[in-house]
């Protein structure tokens, strides 16, 4: 659902015309844009990346016996819960750096 969105929002953002801008453009097509496209696709993938990793590692952990369905579902829902905020400000760390 999260990558859905996210693309739709990237679609509708370059379906957009530029003087008025898209959701994500603000109105300045030159700078804006190119920007907060990378941002929101560089954070979705960070954000589905975490929650895999998040993912595998309680999944391990189940199959050692060292925590039950109950930890990994609560460990799981932490990390959507920490990442969505934290996935963003890192990709747009990582994108204004690289620019």
């Amino acid at each position: 659902m999260i990558a859905a969105g996210a693309g739709a929002l990237i679609a509708i953002e370059l379906a957009s015309p530029c003087p008025p801008g898209g959701p994500l453009a603000l109105g300045n097509c030159v700078s804006v844009r190119p920007l907060a496209i990378g941002v929101l696709g560089l954070g979705v993938i960070l954000y589905l990346i975490g929650l895999s990793a998040v993912l595998a590692w309680v999944t391990g952990l189940r199959r050692r016996g060292v925590a039950d369905a109950t930890a990994a579902r609560d460990w799981y829902l932490l990390a959507a819960a920490v990442g969505l905020p934290v996935a963003p400000l890192l990709a747009f760390t990582l994108i204004s750096a690289l620019r």
